[in-house]
């Protein structure tokens, strides 16, 4: 019955209760109010004692039987008449009574110890007196009291005491009532919670008796089912081997798949990664023309997704691109590949579209025959710009070099032709220079297609390196270098005695390239300016015009052989190799060129050579 330590401890904790509260009650709670009523009535009686003290004037007297006028009577007569004051007598300092409501006490000494020891050192003596017992002087009284001595203290020390006898039966009797029903109340609710706990305990006994009877009617049945799954035992050792084996062989196959499903993602993985890795784009259609496969590069090239054309019709795949007709009448015969050019605009200003090569071949399956065909468009919009640039730098390096030469044969024709008598020596002198002139340009040129051929053929551009002024080569550039009469060119060196290790003969050369190219590009009125500048163990050269500028992408190939940054409005002549061979130039000495330029504002070309370290003096 007491298996649930919950409801046990209920039930020794009730026990303890019922024990302990009315006992607690009795002997706490009671005495506590009796402590109480006592304090109260001997504050009450301390009140009192000062209010006769102070109405018939007693302060620092010493009592006796002459100080006790028929004033003190009266007024002691009329306290009287409270129902609660049952005695009132006044001590001399030795203990004699020299007044009392009871005219017999007058006379009579107090000797007991309490009144020697107690009040007449000045403290407050008090007593609570049961009905029938003794009070402090040895008597018996039919009521219960409070007997209170109050000392009168005068500045020579006790002068006396005063003593009264206050009736407390009824709070008595209240103190009692209330302690009997309080403890009533608690050995009631001690005992209700007593009485719950033993319901509880005999209601947790039935249930434990019957949870023992279902647990020996479980055991029944447990060992009426262990007898039958025992016989079912051996059926299903036998059927569990028979599954272990086909779990066995299902597994194996399992494996198989699964190793057969992951070398297929594998490859297809691999196939997908080389298709997306090649550069040129590949679609792939069935023999119906339904889109089978495209490449990234593909979906580039003809602005189309594959996941939204998957399985579709090519036709409809590039409906709206006006490329419908061109891929059906390219895949129109399987038998006979086709080969088609197409181009698709990209929005960049500066290379508005980009140009395809179509090839169509058939796809075989296993056992050969035709199961679709595959399209490869490779991107040829640099070889057709590279092929332009060839044709228009052949024509015009034809007109180049038929210019100067058809102007040199004019001249030397008139020389010859005539006697130089009939010429002044300016004019011959003029004639001659000009010839010459145009020789140097012709070298120039030659020289140029020379240097463009070495470097494409792998060999490294030759160089003659010396020290040289600055100044001097920049001088010597600006004689050779012919401007118009009304373009202005401005040199600003600083330290104006910077000297250089390099090919005095190619410096020039690079020299009459940027500063010609200047000149083309320049309006008339121009400014031209050389800057150069030391920075740490580098020379740093800019030239810059006021010309019509070039845009981002044109920046970009400037530095390209046969690029020509010419527009329908700013055709200007030139072979376009002048800016690629002034970067073999500075590549070839180690250097840095770079270029900047802004439409309609003008160009900034700007490289660094290495210069010859100054050797300080002792100074």
């Amino acid at each position: 019955m007491l298996r649930i330590t919950f409801l046990r401890n209920m039930l020794l904790l009730s026990l303890v209760l019922v024990t302990v509260l009315p006992l607690y009650d009795l002997f706490y709670i009671y005495p506590t109010y009796r402590n109480l009523l006592t304090q109260e009535t001997e504050d009450d009686a301390v009140r009192f004692v000062n209010y006769l003290v102070r109405t018939l004037k007693l302060e620092d007297l010493s009592l006796n039987r002459e100080q006790i006028a028929p004033t003190f009577t009266r007024e002691a007569r009329l306290l009287m008449q409270d129902s609660l004051l049952v005695k009132l007598r006044v001590f001399s300092p030795r203990g004699e009574i020299i007044f009392s409501t009871v005219p017999g006490e007058v006379g009579t000494i107090n000797s007991s110890p309490y009144f020697h020891q107690i009040v007449a050192r000045g403290r407050v003596y008090s007593k609570v007196v049961s009905r029938d017992r003794e009070t402090a002087e040895g008597k018996h009284l039919p009521v219960d009291v409070v007997e209170t001595y109050v000392p009168v203290m005068n500045s020579r020390g006790f002068g006396g005491a005063l003593e009264v006898y206050y009736n407390v039966t009824r709070n008595q009797q209240r103190i009692d009532q209330l302690t009997r029903r309080s403890t009533l109340l608690l050995l009631g609710l001690c005992g209700g919670m007593l009485l719950v706990v033993l319901l509880l305990l005999y209601k947790a006994k039935k249930f434990w008796l019957q949870r023992e009877q279902a647990e020996i009617d479980l055991q029944s049945n447990n060992e009426a089912l262990e007898e039958r799954i025992q016989k079912r035992t051996g059926q299903l050792l036998l059927a569990n081997q028979q599954l272990t084996a086909e779990i066995a062989e299902r597994t194996l196959a399992q494996a198989a798949l699964k190793a057969a499903l992951a070398e297929t993602e594998a490859g297809r993985e691999k196939i997908n990664g080389i298709l997306n890795s090649v550069a040129d784009g590949l679609l792939v259609v069935d023999q119906q023309q339904r889109v089978v496969l495209m490449n990234a590069a593909a979906e580039t090239a003809l602005g189309i997704s594959f996941s939204a054309v998957a399985e579709r019709p090519l036709a409809e795949a590039l409906a709206g691109s006006g490329l419908e007709q061109l891929f059906q009448e390219a895949l129109a015969d399987p038998d006979q590949p086709g080969h088609f050019d197409f181009s698709r605009e990209t929005g960049n200003p500066d290379r508005p579209e980009r140009v395809y090569q179509g090839r169509c071949s058939p796809l075989l399956s296993q056992s050969g025959e035709i199961s679709g065909q595959i399209v490869l468009m490779q991107d040829v919009s640099r070889e057709r710009a590279l092929d332009r640039m060839k044709s228009e730098f052949l024509a015009m390096a034809a007109h180049e070099l038929h210019t100067p030469i058809t102007t040199i044969m004019g001249y030397t024709e008139l020389l010859v032709t005539h006697p130089l008598e009939e010429f002044q020596p300016e004019q011959r002198r003029e004639f001659v220079n000009y010839i010459y002139d145009k020789a140097q340009a012709l070298a120039r040129m030659v020289d140029d297609l020379l240097d463009v051929s070495r470097i494409e053929a792998g060999q490294m551009l030759s160089l003659k390196k010396e020290t040289f002024a600055l100044s001097a080569a920049l001088d010597q550039v600006r004689r050779t270098t012919r401007l118009s009469g009304s373009h202005k060119l401005r040199l600003d060196v600083a330290p104006e005695d910077i000297e250089l290790h390099a090919d005095r003969l190619r410096f020039e050369q690079l020299m009459a390239n940027l500063l010609g190219n200047a000149v083309k590009y320049s309006p008339d009125g121009g400014e031209i300016t050389i800057t150069a500048r030391q920075v740490d163990d580098n020379l740093q050269v800019t030239v810059s015009d006021q010309g019509i500028g070039m845009s981002e992408e044109q920046a970009i190939h400037v530095f390209e052989r046969f690029y020509r940054a010419d527009t329908s409005t700013t055709a200007v002549a030139g072979t376009g190799l002048g800016m690629s061979v002034a970067k073999i130039i500075v590549d070839a000495h180690g250097g840095h060129i770079w270029l900047e330029s802004e439409e309609g504002v003008g160009t900034r070309v700007s490289f660094t050579l290495p210069v010859v370290p100054t050797e300080r003096g002792g100074d």
